[in-house]
């Protein structure tokens, strides 16, 4: 649900209204990806109008310097001991939108410009009267493992990627691009009044206020205090991200509360709901490069906190588990937890776990991990259909690389010393090949058997080496007596 605001000024902008126009009226900050040519400092120019017609000011972060930016340092107040600038047009002092372009390829010393005006609203310890900040980067150069500091993309509530119309683009979607470009009569026209947006700017402001006033900071501060830890965890295990006390404890939930605001103004029966997931989609995996998927299961498991009701016992697994994204952390919370999964999941979303699980495992240069998984099924006596695939791809994989080990076998044998570390090598191909034949290999779940499956489909994918020393190691190392 949108006002439609951005359709009158870039064609393709509508699902980012909500927090374009929700962070420009509570005066925040925010970043946005794109290639030239997409109408990003359109965008930011025609929004600035809420604020004034005439306090928008563009600068260059790889040409602009303290000069273009503040002025000269103005030597009569020098010899005083104090520090002012003479200004000019384009100075910052008196402007109400600043957009920086191509920030992330600016130089350290500009970098640290930047940094204490988006955190301090100062330059040089002058205040700034802004309201935001927009700033625009291309997709390479953020995506090029931060060459933005740290520490100054932490400063931004929001990272929004634009759209980019390159594929799939139809002769309508063409027209309407072409109607929008004409009925703007030029880059500095926008459709929507500069009267109205203020309008806007001001009820939304407004719908802030009794969004607190009706007690949707304590609902916010209960649905993070249940989704920061399990993001904290995802963030550290997919990507080793540190995500800071900042962005989601300051950040995020003033970009939650700045969109829920826009939605209320915009009729959203749930705006607190909606603008959850927005504020964590560009607050946090836009910015940091996490995968959304995750951040909505976490959200899902957490929502409930948005309406003022608890967490249910089953909300919680759902965020333990969205928060347990590594292979072996889920299927040991898998192992720890079955009684409470099986009283709290339906069936349905159960099996939707194990699945998920189980392509997991079902990936190239991972299938060593179907063992694991097909013994923790046993284990927990769950004879579902997720067991039963597990079966069938462990069977394929342990198929072929039985029958790449096989032949090597004699080999190794014959070229080791004697010795008891030889005679043990030997009874376990032994028992292995009998195992084999007899089709027991696949269906012992004996503890050095479960060794041996692992690391023969390792040996298989490449991922140890199947030489003749590695093998007879193998052996060796091993006791299939009993099995």
């Amino acid at each position: 649900m949108t006002l439609g605001i951005l359709d009158g000024i870039n064609y393709g902008y509508r699902q980012l209204e909500p927090v374009v126009v929700g962070l420009m009226a509570m005066h925040k900050s925010f970043m946005l990806i794109g290639r030239h040519g997409t109408g990003k400092t359109r965008l930011a120019r025609a929004l600035s109008a809420g604020y004034g017609t005439h306090g928008f000011v563009f600068y260059d972060a790889t040409k602009d310097d303290l000069v273009s930016i503040a002025g000269i340092p103005d030597p009569e107040s020098l010899r005083a001991g104090r520090l002012r600038f003479v200004p000019h047009e384009r100075a910052i002092w008196d402007k109400s939108t600043i957009v920086v372009d191509e920030i992330t390829r600016a130089g350290k010393e500009s970098q640290n410009l930047w940094l204490e005006i988006l955190e301090e609203r100062t330059c040089f310890g002058l205040p700034l009267a802004y309201r935001s900040l927009v700033a625009t980067a291309n997709p390479e150069s953020y995506a090029a493992a931060f060459q933005l500091d740290e520490a100054l993309l932490d400063r931004f509530h929001a990272v929004l990627p634009v759209p980019e119309h390159q594929d799939g683009i139809k002769a309508d979607d063409v027209r309407a691009m072409l109607t929008l470009s004409w009925s703007a009569m030029g880059e500095h026209r926008t459709v929507a009044e500069p009267e109205s947006l203020a309008r806007l700017f001001a009820e939304i402001q407004r719908a802030h206020e009794e969004l607190i006033a009706g007690g949707a900071a304590a609902r916010v501060a209960d649905y993070l205090g249940q989704v920061v830890p399990a993001l904290l965890k995802a963030a550290k295990e997919q990507q080793g991200l540190y995500i800071s006390a900042r962005t989601y404890a300051r950040n995020l939930p003033e970009t939650l509360l700045a969109v829920a605001a826009y939605y209320a103004v915009a009729g959203a029966k749930e705006p607190l709901r909606a603008a959850a997931v927005d504020a964590l989609r560009y607050a946090v995996a836009t910015k940091f490069q996490l995968k959304p998927a995750t951040l909505d299961l976490i959200h899902q498991a957490a929502e409930a906190c948005l309406r003022g009701e608890g967490t249910s016992s089953a909300d919680r697994i759902r965020l333990e588990m969205a928060a347990a994204t590594a292979f072996d952390e889920r299927l040991a919370y898998l192992r720890d937890n079955w009684p409470a999964i099986k009283d709290s999941l339906k069936l349905d979303e159960i099996e939707k776990i194990l699945g998920e699980l189980l392509r997991g495992a079902s990936k190239k240069g991972e299938q060593e991990k179907l063992v694991e998984l097909r013994h923790t099924l046993h284990t927990l006596g769950y004879d579902g259909d997720a067991l039963r695939q597990t079966d069938g791809r462990l069977l394929i994989a342990l198929n072929a690389a039985v029958n790449m080990v096989l032949p090597k076998l004699q080999g190794m044998l014959d070229a080791q010393r004697p010795g008891a570390e030889l005679e043990r090598a030997r009874a376990n191909v032994e028992i292995f090949r009998a195992m084999v034949s007899s089709g027991r290999f696949l269906g012992s779940r004996a503890d050095d058997v479960r060794r041996l499956q692992t690391t023969l489909v390792d040996m298989k994918e490449g991922d140890v080496p199947s030489d003749a020393d590695h093998l007879f190691r193998l052996f060796a190392s091993i006791s299939l007596q009993g099995a």
